[in-house]
């Protein structure tokens, strides 16, 4: 199946991923210096794009021809890790959104950021689903609160490993009271 993106602004996708080119982006590869560039400004010139078969793609621009295979992708923190003729390759975007966040002190990495799990609202600890020690990734289910009748999973912002539960199945906790903290 071929997907061709040949001079286009604005929104496409590329290796099923959405892209919304307006406004600046900085663009990182292997965390070396950013390359800025505006979707309004420049355009996409992909020519090919086949599917290989085997979670894989081949992609064809101009005389040049790439074997790319997706290894990791990160939505929220806008990261893939592509393989790319054989060398790895870890590109980042940031937007300005991001910048913004960033110059305010609250940007950047969550899983660097995440040192604790605080309540988001008062309940009662109905049941703890991690132990210190335990290795837990984005999206990973830690407790369950209950509020308002109504049964909260509070689940990992990033990856960590738990260092502390300071709470105890049944314990009633109060808004921003600390849970869980992490190494």
């Amino acid at each position: 199946m071929s997907k061709s993106a040949i001079g286009m602004y604005g929104r496409f996708t590329i290796l099923d991923l959405n892209l919304e080119l307006f406004g600046l982006y900085k663009v990182s590869v292997n965390g070396k210096k950013s390359t800025e560039f505006s979707g309004a400004e420049e355009k996409i010139n992909l020519l090919d794009i086949s599917n290989d078969g085997n979670d894989g793609y081949h992609i064809l621009s101009g005389k040049k021809r790439y074997a790319v295979r997706v290894l990791e992708l990160n939505r929220d923190a806008k990261m893939v890790s592509l393989l790319i003729n054989g060398n790895k390759y870890t590109v980042a975007l940031e937007d300005r959104f991001d910048a913004l966040l960033k110059s305010l002190g609250i940007g950047g990495n969550v899983s660097k950021q995440l040192k604790l799990l605080k309540a988001p609202m008062p309940g009662l600890v109905l049941e703890i689903l991690v132990e210190p020690g335990k290795a837990v990734n984005a999206g990973d289910p830690l407790m369950i609160l209950e509020a308002m009748k109504m049964e909260n999973v509070l689940k990992s912002p990033g990856q960590a490993i738990v260092k502390s539960v300071e709470v105890a199945k049944g314990a009633p906790v109060e808004k921003n009271q600390v849970l869980i903290h992490f190494e």
